[in-house]
């Protein structure tokens, strides 16, 4: 579900409240503390923090693309069967970690994220076939 939102551009960044004439203090990333907006695009593909991310699982943003063509480029980095709960993965990783900071006041860094990414995968391997659980495994220890 948390997937679907993101692709059609209805979860509730501080540019779709924007636009909905929600009144806030400030519509900007809350990651990166910088001055441009929360937006979709930014959120996922254009933040300092979310570049980070990418980046731990040896993905490299294009800031040249547009985002369809970047989860094409995604999935030709990651090289693995089960790239599209890596790329959802991490967009829900970075998605909780604004949540965290505007809700819980967390800090954020790259060592929570990844811990956090960790901890979800791990969840992710409840549900799938006990077959793919080395594989994913294996790709998991190789992180670190």
């Amino acid at each position: 579900m948390f997937f679907w939102l993101l692709i059609k551009d209805r979860l509730s960044t501080r540019e779709i409240l924007r636009r909905k004439n929600m009144d806030l203090q400030d519509y900007n990333c809350i990651l990166c503390n910088g001055s441009t907006e929360d937006s979709l695009l930014h959120l996922f593909l254009g933040c300092p923090f979310a570049t980070q991310c990418w980046a731990w699982l040896n993905i490299q943003v294009d800031h040249n693309s547009d985002p369809f063509q970047n989860l094409l480029g995604f999935k030709e980095q990651l090289r693995v069967p089960f790239f599209m709960e890596v790329i959802i993965l991490m967009c829900w990783t970075t998605w909780k970690a604004g949540n965290d900071k505007i809700i819980r006041q967390i800090d954020q860094n790259l060592q929570i994220s990844k811990q956090n990414f960790r901890d979800e995968f791990q969840l992710l391997l409840l549900r799938t076939k006990r077959s793919y659980h080395p594989g994913i495994t294996q790709w998991i220890v190789d992180l670190t």
